[in-house]
């Protein structure tokens, strides 16, 4: 049987959301089916993870994050290894990505093209002129393209309601994660010199724009001066780690907010958890809490699309509306002093995590669109 070939393009080399649900994908399909290769900026942890599971890697220097001149050469190199590569299939990711890549894999030929919205690139903090411009952008790069998956149900209704994506070619495939098997962390209250009844208050996410966790530091500053039980843990790197750390030591909260950087060994990070927070301004649907929800911890989130498919307010954790520091403040420090409906509501996330975004369905959901889209082009 011959394998199916499909080529990943991503944006940045990192292992956050978007690049580990790519890695749930090739390490969960049957290797005698199906033939990996990615594209991506270079110098990231995730080119050492595809070099450990022997997967072709395409390094195109000139990507970066932002739009600029050199997207033109982008443009060509992945035009270029994908006319080269003859590939049955091109699955691209986030925006940038997805915009460059999709038009260039049909003009090299490729048979099919699939693209996964994690969160549209329009979004209610733009201004009109850049909100209309993105959403162009995504019914142009929608021509070029055979399949597109969003991650949550919201949008893939706004697709069709709006009417700037066709019925047929839109459909939706929750993100998923391995599941999180009850471990005791390696890593204790004490080694933090907080001491056994301190509540702490974690996060795992970029320190860039979308994750709003400039706004979220300040936040914890006003809650770690007014309780002394309560201290916060950001797990993650990005382009405001640096002011964030400057505003932490500014206060001298160094020893009750603690910001590491990016970890590897998240579950054992999780575990330390009493709570897991992510107030974002906009997600697709966030990997960084459904794995807090396998975990089984409680989830205080941003009430925006994606987020409130995770979360059931009340039920699982909280949503608040951002911008509302006053209830997100209270909602922490509610939580944070009541153990009994910490524990419930953890189990509701673990059992929403089994019953609503399990692996199997993942990556079965995937096989199948891969699948039928490979058989259509034959």
């Amino acid at each position: 049987m011959k394998k199916i070939r499909i080529l990943h393009i991503q944006l940045l080399p990192l292992l956050s959301g978007v690049q580990n649900a790519m890695l749930n994908l090739i390490t969960n399909l049957d290797s005698k089916e199906f033939e990996f290769s990615v594209i991506s900026a270079p110098n990231g942890p995730l080119i050492q993870k595809l070099k450990e599971l022997n997967i072709e890697h395409f390094s195109i220097p000139e990507l970066e994050r932002k739009i600029n001149i050199k997207d033109i050469i982008v443009f060509l190199k992945i035009y270029l290894i994908c006319r080269k590569g003859n590939f049955d299939i091109v699955h691209t990711h986030s925006s940038k990505t997805g915009f460059l890549g999709r038009i260039a894999a049909k003009l090299a030929g490729t048979k099919g093209v699939i693209h996964t919205v994690q969160g549209f690139p329009f979004h209610p903090f733009q201004s009109r002129i850049a909100h209309t411009f993105f959403k162009a952008l995504e019914k142009v790069a929608s021509f070029f393209c055979d399949r597109i998956i969003s991650v949550n149900k919201c949008e893939y209704e706004m697709a069709i309601k709006q009417k700037f994506i066709q019925q047929n070619k839109i459909t939706f495939i929750y993100n998923a994660v391995k599941k999180v098997e009850a471990i005791k962390s390696k890593y204790k209250k004490s080694d933090f010199e907080f001491s056994k009844n301190d509540i702490i208050i974690g996060s795992v996410s970029r320190f860039d724009e979308p994750k709003n966790n400039i706004n979220l530091i300040n936040i914890a500053i006003e809650i770690v001066k007014e309780n002394s039980n309560i201290h916060f843990i950001f797990i993650g790197n990005g382009s405001k780690l640096e002011t964030a750390k400057r505003i932490v030591k500014e206060n001298g909260f160094e020893k009750r907010i603690l910001l590491p950087g990016w970890k590897n060994d998240i579950p054992d990070w999780l575990a330390l958890f009493d709570i897991f927070i992510l107030y974002s301004k906009w997600e697709g649907l966030s990997l960084s809490i459904l794995e807090a929800m396998s975990a089984g911890k409680p989830i205080i989130a941003s009430k925006i699309k994606g987020n409130n498919e995770l979360v059931i307010d009340g039920k699982n954790g909280f949503l608040v509306e951002i911008g509302k520091h006053k209830i997100l403040k209270e909602k922490i420090v509610w939580l944070a002093n009541h153990k009994r409906e910490r524990k419930k509501m953890g189990l509701e996330s673990k059992k929403l995590v089994q019953e609503e975004f399990s692996l199997e369905n993942f990556v079965k959901s995937y096989k199948n669109e891969y699948i039928k889209l490979y058989q259509k082009k034959l």
